[in-house]
């Protein structure tokens, strides 16, 4: 096996693990999802309105979900305009909180500013994370970014679309904590022998095995084979990471 068919088949087997770590952090919110739809299926199915006071009672659905993942900074359900009775914006939204703070469970259900009218308005309608699974019905990566208007945390957000037939109802979501996942991926990159970087579709550097390349900057493009990776080294291996997260690994030649 030559040097870079080496290096592809580490990059692949990283591929492989941080795919699965991804799958495993959706799995919950595609419960929160679940949930969301069935009440709205059984108003639906009573002839009555999905009211804020209805959808609130999925609390204990979202706290067991964020039980289930230690990473995770919050958690919840993102309603598509005019879902809730009354509400063209509304979330049911939970956050974890220090030990006895909050209304239960060690979470807190964050509030944001969803008056139109209000010029510090949380406007999701047109956040990438609400609007491509809306548009595309499919799951979505947003980040990692410092979220200064919701969690304000370094965090990364993952959507699933939440749509009954060809009704789209908003998303389910998680924000994870940088902080508790970023180890994890370096654990997994340091297990590619040659330098990698793990780099999102926006370009922005996810982990990296070198300090070559720092968590958060962007690369002045997507690496593609034979680009200058740094020094005199070109990337020589790229792979999809896959799962809905429009990431890239790619590795840099070695010696």
């Amino acid at each position: 096996m030559t040097m870079r068919n080496e290096t592809l088949a580490d990059l692949d087997a990283a591929a492989a693990r941080v795919r699965t770590l991804l799958e495993g952090e959706f799995g919950p919110v595609e419960a929160i999802g679940a949930a969301f739809l069935g009440q709205w299926q059984q108003c639906r199915a009573a002839g009555a309105p999905l009211s804020p006071e209805r959808l609130a009672v999925m609390r204990e659905v979202i706290w067991h979900q964020l039980h289930l993942l230690p990473a995770a900074d919050g958690a919840g359900i993102v309603a598509a305009p005019d879902v809730v009775a009354g509400k063209h914006r509304h979330l049911e939204w939970w956050q974890r909180t220090m030990s006895g703070e909050g209304d239960g469970e060690g979470f807190a259900r964050i509030r944001l500013n969803l008056d139109p009218e209000s010029i510090d308005l949380y406007d999701y309608l047109d956040m990438d994370w609400f609007t491509v699974p809306g548009r595309e019905r499919r799951r979505y990566v947003y980040g990692p970014y410092v979220d200064f208007s919701g969690a304000d945390r370094y965090v990364l957000t993952m959507t699933v679309p939440v749509a009954d037939g060809t009704e789209f109802l908003g998303v389910a979501g998680v924000d994870l904590r940088m902080s508790h996942l970023e180890p994890e991926l370096l654990a997994v990159l340091r297990a590619v022998t040659a330098p990698a970087v793990l780099v999102t579709a926006e370009r922005r550097v996810v982990a990296a095995n070198t300090p070559r390349w720092i968590s958060g900057t962007r690369l002045d493009r997507l690496p593609a084979p034979g680009d200058r990776a740094f020094d005199d080294r070109a990337f020589d291996a790229i792979t999809v990471v896959g799962a809905d997260s429009g990431w890239l690994l790619a590795a840099a030649a070695s010696g």
